[in-house]
């Protein structure tokens, strides 16, 4: 339907995750202002799912959830458009010893998935690579290959619906003071290059994807989760 002008996913935008420099650094600077494992105790949590259940993470990056959701006995498949980030998951689940866990080069609007065939699936700051109409195919894409009562779970930098430009500066004097000029020329890429969106269009494309959005939760001001089931 859309194949002649579908947007380029992997074509990188903002940080370019396709250089091994980039990757090396990942974990750790993100560790400067997230606890990483706690939120992904928090996550596993907050899903209540059964062992053995069939998750999807997109957007893996590293790997680190994807792993934790592994060792909870979930089966897990984790996607990512860059290829460096892949190697760097594969080779952290090798020497963990996880066999409950494949990677595969893909992402939100070429993975390849039966319908119905998922319990849960997360993102966790990647959706922002994409447009708003693409981020509303990807999540069509999401929902359909949840199984019904399946939860999606979405982590991001969204904006709030009023005082957006204000928050943007808070977060970036927030992200200056926890890694200095690293993490303030961070952010600053992102709200100059990446696609963050308003909270109401978010939940817009949520809602006319067939999502039902249970939570809503926000830090920093541009920090949002969303606990969604179909």
């Amino acid at each position: 339907m859309y194949q002649e002008w579908k947007y380029d996913e992997y074509r990188q935008v903002g940080k370019d995750y396709s250089q091994a420099a980039e990757v090396e650094v990942y974990d750790a600077s993100h560790a400067q202002f997230r606890d990483v494992e706690t939120e992904n105790a928090a996550l596993l949590a907050k899903l209540g799912l059964r062992a053995g259940s069939a998750v999807l993470d997109i957007g893996c990056g590293t790997g680190e959830f994807a792993m934790e959701a592994a060792r909870a006995g979930h089966r897990v498949t984790a996607i990512d458009v860059s290829p460096a980030m892949l190697v760097r998951a594969r080779g952290k689940a090798s020497e963990a010893g996880l066999a409950n866990l494949s990677f595969v080069h893909a992402g939100y609007l070429d993975f390849e998935l039966e319908a119905g065939s998922m319990d849960a699936v997360t993102s966790s700051f990647s959706l922002h690579h994409l447009p708003d109409y693409w981020k509303g195919v990807a999540l069509d894409r999401i929902s359909r290959c949840l199984k019904a009562g399946g939860l999606f779970f979405l982590r991001d930098v969204v904006m709030p619906d009023q005082g957006a430009a204000a928050s943007v500066s808070r977060f970036i004097e927030e992200q200056e003071r926890l890694g200095g000029d690293f993490l303030r020329d961070d952010a600053i890429g992102h709200f100059r290059d990446e696609f963050s969106t308003y909270d109401w269009v978010m939940r817009g494309l949520l809602e006319r994807s067939g999502f039902r959005i249970r939570t809503v939760e926000t830090s920093s001001g541009v920090l949002s989760e969303y606990l969604c089931e179909v």
